[in-house]
């Protein structure tokens, strides 16, 4: 072939006829770029299809352009009718409640609505045998008896249907419609009990709306003119002196955010492992194809193709390969996103948009695309750079990569890490991961560097120690051999351990330390009944009693609160109404500083800071709080500071204040309890039922199953994730091994032509990879366990507990890897009998 023939021309000639004869040689190539690609795209896909969903819904979410929230009591009438004033209002009213029908009671979300609601975002009801009402039309008043949606869980709790009454507060109501989806579902927070929506009118008949309740007001305003900015800020200058909390579309369904952030976050640093894992195997199996084909790159040379058509024929192969793997795993990651989008958008009652699943799988392809170009940078130039002669001579590795290609081979790969980092909510963390996995790359690479360098200068007596000291006295080799084994088990590790962790945080923690029975709304008059039915059933105990109210955090030391704030990420303290109670004894916390007021102290009002709020303002004991409660404003000293323990459902508060005034204020208490058996539970759940049918029973059993079902759904998908992760160490594995089977059955050979065993030869070779599989294990295994404890707990924000299996892990993984290799290397190079040997020689 001469220069002007080496064009397009030919190169199409040759594609074609190298696609007609199959690139089977590229299977475990594509089996690897296309696990990798199915992992990458599942977390981005989901994360960008969830993502968008809750930044386009920001004002369905939040009912309106502007919403203001307010505890316990309402916003004065005239600060009402100025809200109007700005725009369409709307009044929503959330409670926790009890829905009763004959024996059977179930706790329940209740949602009070005026008829401007929703002001925005559209509510689902499902079909009935008179159609589909709206949502006025199944609330309105038929013969005395108002109307509810109830969603479909309380019919099946309470095993009522369409059309039949439930009690409600004091009232009772008819069931019209079965609620499907409530357009602003995620500003209700954590729901503890299925959905019921009642009328305005219909909830103040009933008592719902009563002053010692638990009740969020929620004031949603439209802006008329289209303007949400300035909307907001007309708002926001008629902040009444007891504050309130403010929010716009931004700030709406934040934990939410924040969860889907931290979640894709964890996922996404997974990936990457499979990426890094997934290009390590596409660099071995490139090398491997690469390394089989030099005779037929030779002949190539030897009839006049220039070196660089026989790299772009190559280049263009392996492209193809590529973009079959790619498009086989970003296919499968596309269904597995949709349809957990479709469930996921259900949950979260939001709509969303499939075009966001393209977008992010097409940068997926793109990322894996660089990456894998840089991953077969070096096998291409080798192919490059291969002497005809010598190749027809000895076709047996090709040779090393120039400086140049490897250099720009690492800086794709590293653009492609660095659009993996990019493409998570929380770069930093993922950067972390990033950085882990290089170091541990390079913590890999030095071992296997140094037991090189050890095993040249070691004079073994022997066949077998002779043998496998001189397979590992290649630096270069054992490098490359010891990173591809060990970073997948360091990834592996990591991904387990951290799973194991959050696993026995969620697990082993809560059901240790909640209580069986949480009793919302408990007024006055129904502690000292309570206590007694407590006390007269030994089944039956550690009753705690704490007086509810809400207070508004409005100055420090006289200063207000935002610019005393000396933390920002501490801000929620002052975001509208927070915990409070007032206490004559200790709450059993842990004090940090001061003391503890006397439990006859009359005084002043003093009051206990919680532990958020003292590094929210810097406090110490002797500062001074102003807060709000029920719309009155109160000046207390600093007694002393407060830790509490989170992860409980026993209540918890911010403030907690001396008895006086607030003893006398208007207000409810919660109760919590346990009990040893369900037995007990359930009959003291019943008598309350017939004697406070206003007390409502949240049965945290049925929490604390809900939570072990998520505990063990992240463990199911954890584990699929590990493996995963596992199938693609695998086949990376499989391909460093295959790079090396075609020189060891030579070696093999030349071995059994000088007297040397079958057994012989499977040792030496056992005992060479043992000592890279137990490097891996040592190093990787050790990375990962660094790796899991860095997840945990900066991560997860859990205590580390990797468990027995992730400490046993990187030595199965590493034992696994030098048998593999071993085997393949040592009784599968070896010829089988005369037979085999002959032929073989013939060959």
């Amino acid at each position: 072939m001469s220069g002007a023939s080496s064009g397009i021309s030919p190169l199409r000639r040759l594609v074609r006829a190298e696609l007609a004869a199959g690139i089977a040689g590229l299977r475990l190539f594509i089996a690897c770029v296309a696990i990798a690609a199915f992992m990458l795209g599942a977390v981005w896909m989901l994360g960008a299809g969830l993502s968008r969903a809750l930044s386009e819904n920001g004002t369905i979410m939040l009912g309106g352009d502007v919403a203001v929230e307010v505890v316990n009591a309402p916003l004065d009438a005239d600060l009402v009718v100025r809200l109007a004033d700005l725009g369409t209002l709307s009044e929503v009213s959330e409670l926790r409640s009890t829905a009763i029908a004959g024996d059977a009671r179930t706790p329940v979300e209740a949602k009070v609505v005026d008829d401007a609601y929703p002001l925005v975002g559209e509510i689902a009801l499902a079909q009935s045998a008179d159609g589909v009402p709206t949502l006025a039309e199944a609330l309105s008043e038929r013969e005395g008896l108002p109307g509810t949606v109830v969603e479909p869980a309380l019919l099946s709790r309470l095993g009522l249907s369409v059309g039949d009454t439930m009690t409600l507060g004091g009232g009772t109501f008819e069931i019209r419609a079965v609620l499907l989806r409530e357009p602003d579902r995620l500003s209700a927070g954590f729901l503890v009990g299925p959905r019921v929506i009642v009328s305005e009118a219909a909830g103040r008949a009933a008592g719902l709306l009563s002053s010692q309740g638990l009740v969020d007001y929620r004031y949603r305003l439209r802006a008329d003119d289209g303007d949400a900015q300035a909307l907001a800020a007309a708002v926001a200058a008629l902040e009444p002196e007891r504050g309130w909390e403010l929010e716009t579309p931004a700030d709406a369904g934040d934990r939410v955010r924040e969860t889907v952030a931290r979640v894709t976050t964890f996922l996404g640093i997974a990936a990457m492992v499979a990426l890094a894992i997934g290009l390590t195997g596409a660099w071995a199996a490139s090398r491997v194809w690469i390394g089989r084909r030099v005779r037929t790159i030779a002949l190539y040379r030897l009839s006049g193709a220039e070196p660089g058509l026989v790299v772009a024929l190559h280049g263009v192969l392996v492209a193809i390969a590529a973009g079959i793997g790619i498009a086989l795993g970003l296919a499968g990651a596309g269904v597995l996103a949709f349809v957990l989008m479709d469930l996921l958008a259900a949950r979260l009652h939001l709509p969303w948009q499939p075009a966001a699943l393209a977008s992010a799988g097409a940068l997926a392809a793109l990322t894996l695309a660089i990456g894998i170009a840089g991953a077969c940078a070096s096998a291409l130039s080798g192919a490059a750079r291969t002497p005809p002669g010598a190749a027809m001579r000895s076709a047996d590795t090709i040779p090393t990569p120039r400086p140049r290609d490897a250099a720009l081979g690492a800086a794709a790969i590293a653009a492609a890490i660095l659009l993996a980092i990019l493409g998570l909510p929380d770069e930093i963390l993922a950067a972390t991961a990033a950085f882990g996995l290089v170091l541990a790359a390079a913590l890999l690479a030095g071992a296997g560097w140094l037991v090189a360098r050890a095993a040249a200068r070691v004079k073994p007596r022997g066949f077998v120690a002779r043998v496998a000291l001189q397979g590992l006295d290649d630096p270069a080799k054992a490098a490359m051999r010891a990173v591809a084994i060990g970073i997948g088990i360091a990834g592996i590790t990591a991904v387990v351990g951290a799973q194991r962790s959050l696993d026995t945080a969620l697990r082993a923690e809560l059901p240790d330390r909640i209580p069986d029975l949480v009793l919302l709304d408990v007024q006055q008059a129904g502690i000292g009944p309570l206590t007694a039915r407590v006390e007269a059933d030994p089944l039956l105990g550690g009753l705690q009693a704490s007086p509810f109210m809400r207070a508004t955090i409005t100055a420090v030391n006289g200063v207000p609160a935002a610019e005393a704030l000396v933390r920002e990420d501490k801000d929620w303290v002052i975001s509208g109404d927070r915990s409070f109670a007032w206490a004559a004894e200790p709450t059993g916390a842990e004090l940090l500083g001061g003391a503890w007021w006397p439990v006859d102290y009359a005084g002043p009002p003093l009051v206990s800071a919680e532990e958020d709020v003292q590094e929210a303002f810097d406090l110490v004991p002797g500062d001074t709080l102003t807060f709000s409660v029920l719309g009155r404003s109160f000046t207390a000293e600093v007694a002393n500071i407060r830790m509490e323990y989170h992860r409980t459902f026993r209540p918890e508060f911010l403030l907690v204040a001396s008895p006086v005034p607030f003893r006398d204020a208007p207000h409810s208490w919660i109760v919590t309890l346990e009990g040893e058996t369900d037995a007990a539970v359930d009959a003291l759940v019943a008598d309350l039922a017939r004697d406070a049918p206003g007390v409502t029973a949240i049965d945290v059993r049925r929490i604390v199953d809900d939570l072990t079902r998520v505990v063990e759904g992240a463990g199911l998908a954890s584990l699929a994730i590990a493996g995963l992760l596992l199938v693609v160490g695998a086949l990376a594995l499989t391909a460093i091994v295959a790079a090396d089977v075609d020189s060891r059955e030579r070696q093999a050979l030349a071995f059994t032509l000088v007297g040397a065993s079958r057994r012989e030869i499977a040792a030496a070779r056992l005992a060479e990879a043992g000592t890279i599989g137990a490097l891996a294990a040592l190093v990787g295994g050790g990375a990962g366990l660094a790796g899991s404890f860095w997840l945990a707990s900066a991560g997860l924000r859990v205590d580390f507990a990797p468990g027995i299996v992730a400490l046993v892990l990187p030595l199965a993984l590493g034992l696994a890897a030098a048998l593999a290799a071993g085997i393949v290397g040592g009784l599968g190079a070896a010829p089988r009998g005369r037979g085999q040997l002959v032929r073989r020689l013939a060959g």
